[in-house]
């Protein structure tokens, strides 16, 4: 049967979604009572293996699946062909992306680094990594300070010349070595979507002294 579940499949999303209907998300549609009909979507799912069956009331099953896939939905399919009903009782993320469980730190672990930062025995960064960890697989691309104060203001640059790329597609921006914004380029155009002020950049890059 699991097979059945793995590859390119169609899956309804549950009702308690932030999907939109009309401007209004489903979660909120539903718990006014309203009947929700969401449409099936494709959605990825690479591998599905059940590991263990702990009592004849649980099953553990371990997935790896592409973005926009909701295992609720994939348990409430896998119950109704069993002819049973089916729902998730808990789920451990094992890896998000880069992340793994090497570089996973739970709530509790956080709650209290926060503690002991605000009484100045920690730092909250001892528990972040960079942001840049999480764009990995998006291409990275430099750009002067001049063009980084432009930016920094949500405004779009154009790139001239030789060695202006010609691709499409989102990039993370980057200035002096300091991650600046994640934006869309096209033909050499950068518009931001995103800008950051992670170390001070944009202040100093788009404030003249007079």
């Amino acid at each position: 049967m699991l097979p059945s579940y793995t590859g390119t499949i169609q899956q309804v999303p549950p009702r308690y979604s932030a999907i939109k209907i009309e401007g209004e998300r489903a979660y909120d549609l539903a718990r006014d009572g309203e009947t929700v009909e969401l449409e099936p979507r494709a959605v990825q799912i690479s591998r599905l293996e059940l590991v263990e069956v702990p009592d004849a009331d649980h099953a553990v099953f371990e997935a790896e699946c592409g973005k926009g896939t909701y295992v609720r939905s994939l348990a409430r399919d896998i119950g109704r062909n069993l002819g049973c009903f089916g729902h998730v009782s808990a789920l451990p993320p094992v890896a998000v992306g880069p992340f793994t469980e090497n570089t996973m730190i739970s709530l509790e672990q956080l709650e209290a680094v926060c503690h002991r930062a605000a009484v100045g025995e920690a730092s909250l960064a001892d528990a972040l990594m960079p942001v840049e960890t999480a764009l990995d697989d998006i291409p990275a691309l430099a750009v002067s300070r001049a063009d980084a104060a432009r930016l920094a203001r949500g405004q779009a640059v154009l790139l001239r010349g030789r060695d202006a790329p010609n691709f499409r597609g989102t990039v993370y921006v980057t200035a002096s070595g300091q991650l600046l914004a994640l934006a869309e380029l096209d033909r050499g155009e950068i518009v931001p979507k995103r800008v950051f002020n992670l170390a001070g950049l944009l202040g100093s890059a788009g404030t003249k002294k007079g």
